[in-house]
């Protein structure tokens, strides 16, 4: 499809971001199919700084971008030439990355896809306490193009291709829900994967919790963190805290978040980087800046944080790729990317030898956190003598931030990512943006459980 022609009024910073996206979605629920849709989109948002304040709007018919332009430049008030000037921050950077044209999901039929669905969660025939199951198919295929007044012009792309499979379990007085998915950034390699093995698997896991889980007594314990949950906790109580906007007009926080500072234990990194394949796969953000890795905690020292232009005017910082906006409809705003805790340098067998009695949380049903966290653990078990044991209900692990970040005790030498491709973190009014998170296996001496 043609570029919209643009012309950028004279005397002001402004930029344009235009996005043609495709998403299908198939749903199943107990086998039969309930949605298969397929939707297109293509828009533009449009902005202009004038006297320090960005001025916006958004279209779907293209041909109006050089009039919305200019009748956001336009206007009664006076450009003030000291104002608070953000755009001093934007490089105009010229790049082309596109990644996935050879393999798009979109030159893949719904019957295929459907196939594929009914493949990934064909093992469920064989779950004896089975009550209930939703089976989803969902991918996204999007090409962003961004132009600035000053010379910018960057091209990306970006796809996910995901499953998913939620199940409830019934075993006498005992209920249990899971869920269980996997996302790649093509059809083909989604394809090609084991998926009989990987679902039976943890069905065999579901079965066993809801027959033999016991609750726990609530209290302090040593807890190994799967990496999904130790993902999340990286997420939801240290990236959030991350993402500048927080700060801004905020002294306290300022004083208590020093780059420099000592926030956790020396066996602690976390990065957030948009760089890395995957559903927070953003090469260049939707200000026109390049991804970077960036270390939030370095060796338990606190060593950056996550900006867009405006916040890191403010805060007299470099910008780092996080200025990210859900579609073309909204504005750009400090976003995580693909978030994550380092690994270590311990195998998950020596981490798991470290706890002679504990507990090991594998999934999770969701997660919050700013100055304390809150995680409710799906499945979870026991941990004697450096082994998983018996199964074991958790309504939630909980804590202060700063303190379990400082009582994390090793942490594995591998990391996985967990994608969400089915949906995608909050912020304001902007849900789902798609985001990944994870880690290593992470070992914290003492956690609160209950």
């Amino acid at each position: 499809m043609a570029d919209p022609q643009i012309a950028f009024p004279a005397g002001v910073y402004s930029d344009v971001r235009v996005e043609t996206r495709s998403k299908t979605v198939i749903t199943t629920l107990n086998g039969e199919v309930i949605d298969a849709t397929t939707h297109n989109t293509r828009g533009a948002f449009v902005r202009v700084l004038r006297g320090g304040i960005w001025r916006m709007a958004s279209t779907t018919d293209l041909s109006e971008i050089s009039g919305l332009l200019e009748s956001l430049a336009s206007g009664d008030d006076v450009a003030n030439d000291t104002a608070f000037d953000p755009s001093e921050r934007l490089v105009p950077h010229q790049a082309t990355v596109h990644r996935y044209q050879d393999q798009r999901v979109t030159e893949i039929s719904m019957a295929d896809k459907l196939t594929l669905l009914r493949r990934f969660a064909g093992p469920v025939s064989t779950c004896e306490l089975l009550r209930q199951h939703r089976a989803i198919y969902a991918d996204f295929h999007q090409e962003r193009l961004f132009r600035s007044s000053r010379g910018a012009e960057v091209r990306t792309d970006h796809q996910q291709a995901g499953l998913a499979l939620a199940v409830t379990v019934a075993h006498e007085d005992s209920t249990f829900s899971d869920s269980l998915q996997v996302a790649e950034p093509s059809f083909d390699i989604l394809l090609d994967q084991d998926h009989e093995s990987r679902v039976g698997n943890w069905l065999e896991r579901v079965e066993r919790y809801v027959r033999d889980a016991v609750p726990i007594e609530p209290g302090k314990y040593p807890v190994i963190l799967a990496p999904a949950v130790a993902g999340v906790f990286a997420h939801e109580s240290f990236g959030h805290k991350s993402e500048a906007d927080f700060m801004l007009g905020d002294v306290a926080s300022l004083e208590s978040w020093k780059i420099g500072s000592q926030v956790g234990a020396e066996t602690l990194s976390i990065v957030d980087d948009g760089a890395l394949t995957g559903s927070g796969y953003t090469p260049y953000d939707d200000e026109g800046q390049p991804a970077s890795k960036t270390w939030l905690i370095k060796d338990g020292l606190l060593r950056g944080r996550l900006h867009s232009a405006e916040t890191a005017t403010a805060l007299e910082e470099s910008t780092t790729g996080n200025a990210r906006a859900m579609n073309f409809k909204f504005e750009p705003i400090v976003r995580m990317t693909s978030t994550y805790i380092e690994a270590g340098s311990d195998t998950r067998e020596q981490l798991f030898e470290r706890v002679q009695d504990g507990y090991y949380l594998e999934t999770f049903k969701h997660g919050s956190g700013m100055s304390t966290f809150t995680i409710a653990p799906s499945l979870a078990w026991r941990v004697r003598d450096g082994k998983i044991a018996e199964p074991v209900r958790i309504n939630v692990a909980t804590g202060s931030v700063f303190e379990t970040l400082g009582l994390i005790e090793a942490v594995s030498d591998e990391v996985q990512l967990t994608p969400s491709v089915m949906g995608g973190c909050g912020k304001m009014e902007q849900f789902p943006l798609p985001v990944a998170f994870g880690g290593p296996f992470v070992l914290v001496s003492e956690m609160n459980l209950a």
